[in-house]
């Protein structure tokens, strides 16, 4: 029997939170990603899974309640949790990937070195949850290949750690160079997230 596939249809752009939420609403299971924090050596966050609807339409939203923490990381130190984790080593491997990648666009945006960058939004508690989750999360339900169809990447502006940005932030822009996108819909702010550009 061949493997499966997932199709993804970004018509709202897409975000690491927003991929975890579709892969446990297709089978996913909801236990293994509330020990996922555990597992990554991340202690005291919580996750919350529950059934919303957005724009009349049923799905699943997963949230991490984080205690307060240092805000963000270098890449050194996310490969670091990588490695310690339980993740097999494609895992590992495709989320050092996508955390190298995220580092060497900051890197060429800020005019510095992969070393120096300091993670900001990318490097926080959430967004390496939801980007390794997302990886490990289709390696569990044994998806061969991702397609994925043109991304909304919305409109307007956004605050990140350097101040005021326009959407896509160029990070998000840099990690979205040759794939398919369209503008809005008007009004609707960042729609992809750097972590949902980097998975």
């Amino acid at each position: 029997m061949a493997s499966p596939i997932a199709i993804l249809h970004p018509f709202s752009g897409i975000s690491g939170d927003m991929t975890l939420g579709a892969l446990v609403a297709v089978g996913l299971d909801p236990d293994w990603l509330r020990a996922l924090p555990a597992r990554l050596g991340l202690a005291d966050v919580d996750v919350e899974i529950r059934d919303v609807q957005r724009a009349g339409i049923a799905c699943t939203k997963v949230d991490f309640r984080i205690p307060p923490q240092p805000h963000g990381r270098h890449l050194k130190h996310i490969r670091e949790i990588i490695r310690k984790s339980e993740a097999p080593e494609r895992v590992k491997e495709l989320a050092d990937a996508a955390f190298t990648l995220v580092t060497e666009q900051e890197a060429a945006i800020h005019g510095t070195t992969v070393e120096r960058v300091h993670l900001h939004e990318v490097g926080a508690v959430d967004a390496i949850l939801d980007v390794i989750g997302a990886i490990w999360g289709f390696h569990l339900l044994g998806v061969a290949d991702v397609y994925c169809g043109a991304l909304a990447v919305g409109d307007g502006v956004v605050t990140a750690a350097h101040g005021t940005m326009p959407v896509p932030a160029p990070a998000t822009m840099r990690l979205l160079e040759g794939l398919p996108v369209r503008t809005g819909p008007a009004g609707g702010g960042e729609l992809v997230t750097p972590t949902g550009a980097a998975v």
